[in-house]
């Protein structure tokens, strides 16, 4: 991944699931195996990114602007903000109740989300066009 442009931006909440995540498959699967996982987390959030719009309106959680869309063992949790970039939300593992985790995490979740539209709109985050 270094030195390559994400097509997604990471909430603070999305960056602790995922060490969260991380942590929890080092424990138990190991290192080779946790780094092929992410890496497949990787390319399906770069998927997401750049074929959101083809997704069915089914694959939007209900009175939200959240979409889901499952990756291996979890779900990934994301906004578009344009044709091709994403916003991820959240990493919730799909055996998780995602509607309560959602719920109790809605506020912070906003909040992130308007810090990360408003620097993108001052320029501190590189908005990729298309």
């Amino acid at each position: 991944m270094a030195g390559k442009r994400r097509h997604y931006i990471l909430t603070e909440t999305a960056e602790r699931d995922f060490r969260e995540a991380r942590r929890w498959s080092l424990s138990r699967w190991g290192k080779e195996l946790t780094r092929q996982y992410f890496s497949d987390l990787h390319e399906s959030a770069e998927s997401i990114a750049q074929n959101h719009q083809r997704f069915t309106s089914a694959e939007h959680i209900a009175r939200t602007q959240l979409s889901i869309h499952p990756v291996r063992e979890h779900y990934v949790v994301y906004v578009p903000i344009t044709g091709k970039r994403i916003v991820i939300v959240s990493l919730i593992r799909q055996t998780r109740d995602v509607p309560a985790i959602l719920e109790a995490s809605g506020f912070m979740i906003q909040r992130q989300l308007k810090e990360i539209f408003e620097k993108l709109e001052r320029g501190k985050i590189p908005n990729l066009k298309g």
